[in-house]
């Protein structure tokens, strides 16, 4: 396997790691959304000190406030739909897979616990080095939808 390739897998291999915890960052997203939305600082106490002289330094505090607190929920939604399209883009690559690879995607990258490859083995009767066969044409079954235009650099994986 080329220094890309390899590399490619292991990026594509993390996103499918990731996948499980996606909707719960999402949902995370939105409530701090929700608490940004919420949240309101208002403006301090106007102090009345001796004035000196006239001034044209308008005090902005409360525009400067809202200004952030518009940029802060944009960042956040921005985040949020970067997330949601991942999952999507995920789940519609995951659409490619039989339903033998759909169970081993669902134990190595969806489970909640950590199985190895001797436990999906036993649990799907087939044997491991199938399993790590299996495994790698799931990453490229993936990879060749989410980065449809790596099959022209790397024409090896045409083939899978």
């Amino acid at each position: 396997m080329s220094k890309d390739k390899k590399e490619l897998f292991k990026k594509v291999e993390g996103r499918l790691h990731n996948y499980k915890n996606l909707e719960v960052q999402i949902r995370n997203l939105e409530l701090d959304i929700e608490r940004e939305k919420n949240d309101y600082r208002g403006c301090g106490a106007i102090g009345y000190d001796e004035k000196t002289g006239v001034t044209y330094n308008i005090s902005r505090t409360v525009e400067n406030e809202v200004i952030a607190k518009e940029k802060r929920i944009g960042n956040l939604m921005q985040t949020k739909l970067e997330k949601e399209i991942e999952k999507k883009k995920i789940e519609n690559a995951l659409t490619t897979l039989d339903s033998r690879e759909t169970d081993l995607f669902n134990l190595l990258y969806n489970s909640r616990s950590k199985n190895n490859m001797n436990y999906i083995s036993i649990k799907l009767h087939i044997d491991r080095s199938h399993c790590y066969r299996m495994r790698e044409t799931i990453v490229y079954k993936v990879m060749s939808i989410l980065y449809p235009d790596v099959l022209k650099e790397l024409p090896l994986l045409e083939n899978v």
